[in-house]
């Protein structure tokens, strides 16, 4: 770990504990409000507030088009400060349920302008020659704070009660602002400031269709993901029915997968090729999901979910880093904000076959076509890399 940028790059290192601190903050106050306005108004309005934190994601591309406009750095930490503010607003006033579906839309429309700002601004933390370990441990501070996150909010609900969960929540933010507000060491340029906004999307969109790496990673998004999200259909029907599984067992399958997402990218923050590390990445997350299907026992299913959790993790990771290496750095913001759109709407695809689906074939079935159709976009997206990495190579070669 000599060479870790951890360590060589202090600013990565500040960037790093802030997206640990934010991201932790943003999982304490979904599952807090998830549960408060389940016990408060019923299961109707939690489905509003899961599409009031969704929704603003299908606006990625002219969001994350302000990451190529202006400094990512004052766009990271006006976000950070407004989302602070909007949570200090619910936890002060509890609003009714029509303003509280509307902060939380205004919320979410920040956090999606921060995270092409942030995956924009690693570059010029790190250089591009140590995008592939910086990601790996970027991805690792990330998924601690997806797999410990829904545990905090759920004790501080239960313990100290809504309105000082979100102000914990709150608190995240200011010190995710603070600590991306002290970087100071950057190279390259920061952003086009002298283009006009329409200019710069329109260049960014132009790229997303004419790159053929970034058409391989979204491809592999849109497909793999509307595959993948199956496994959230089927899992705690799965549980009980198929394996008898108490409540805390099942929840042990989503902890398993989290703490996959954790120790996946560890195993690959020295990784060279990262097109290798994408290929991987759909081998463990597709078999880890038919593992989990064949189980007969909860700690085989277990076993399969930290796998398809590794798998996970490293797909995120390879994705960044092909984008970053393969993408002009004044057009990063519109083409993260583009590509980071497919998952969102392959979600939404999966959950609305989802449940047709399970009556059809059942939670072990469902969890089947999961896994094949995982590794069946394997053999999509391998061949489309392949070609497009070829005059990348042969330029190489000629250098």
């Amino acid at each position: 770990m000599a060479h870790s940028p951890l360590r060589t790059h202090p600013d990565f290192g500040r960037y790093w504990a802030a997206r640990l601190v934010s991201y932790a903050g943003d999982q304490i106050a979904r599952t807090a409000l998830l549960i408060a306005v389940f016990d408060r108004h019923g299961a109707a309005a939690v489905g509003l507030l899961l599409i009031a934190g969704t929704a603003p994601r299908l606006l990625g591309p002219v969001l994350g088009t302000l990451a190529d406009r202006f400094d990512q750095r004052r766009i990271i930490v006006v976000c950070d400060i407004g989302q602070a503010l909007l949570y200090v607003a619910i936890a002060a006033f509890a609003p009714p349920l029509p303003v509280l579906l509307a902060l939380v839309t205004a919320a979410a429309t920040a956090a999606t302008t921060f995270t092409p700002a942030g995956r924009s601004l690693l570059p010029r933390l790190v250089g591009r020659d140590r995008l592939g370990a910086a990601n790996a441990q970027l991805a690792v501070g990330v998924n601690i704070g997806f797999a410990a996150g829904p545990a905090l909010g759920g004790l501080l609900l239960a313990a100290a009660g809504l309105p000082v969960t979100l102000l914990v929540d709150a608190a995240t933010f200011v010190v995710s602002a603070a600590l991306v507000g002290g970087v100071r060491q950057l190279s390259g340029p920061a952003a086009a400031p002298g283009r006009r906004f329409a200019a710069i999307l329109r260049d960014g969109m132009t790229t997303v269709r004419g790159n053929p790496v970034v058409r391989a990673v979204s491809t592999g998004f849109l497909v793999m993901v509307t595959f993948a999200a199956l496994d959230n259909v089927a899992l705690v029907p799965f549980g009980r029915d198929d394996l008898g599984a108490s409540a805390f067992a099942i929840g042990l399958l989503g902890s398993l997968y989290g703490i996959g997402m954790v120790a996946g990218p560890m195993l690959i923050a020295r990784a060279g090729r990262a097109d290798l590390v994408l290929y991987a990445a759909f081998v463990a997350l597709g078999v880890g999901t038919l593992l989990t299907g064949v189980s007969p026992v909860i700690a085989l299913a277990l076993a399969g979910q930290a796998l398809a959790g590794a798998g996970a993790g490293w797909h995120n990771v390879a994705a960044d880093t092909l984008i970053q290496q393969n993408v002009p750095a004044d057009r990063l913001g519109t083409v993260f904000g583009t590509v980071y759109m497919f998952p969102y709407a392959a979600e939404v695809i999966a959950y609305a076959a989802g449940a047709s689906l399970l009556t059809a074939v059942g939670p072990r079935g469902v969890l089947f076509v999961s896994g094949l159709g995982i590794l069946a976009t394997l053999a999509m997206v391998a061949p489309m890399l392949a070609r497009a990495r070829r005059p990348v190579q042969a330029a190489t070669n000629r250098a």
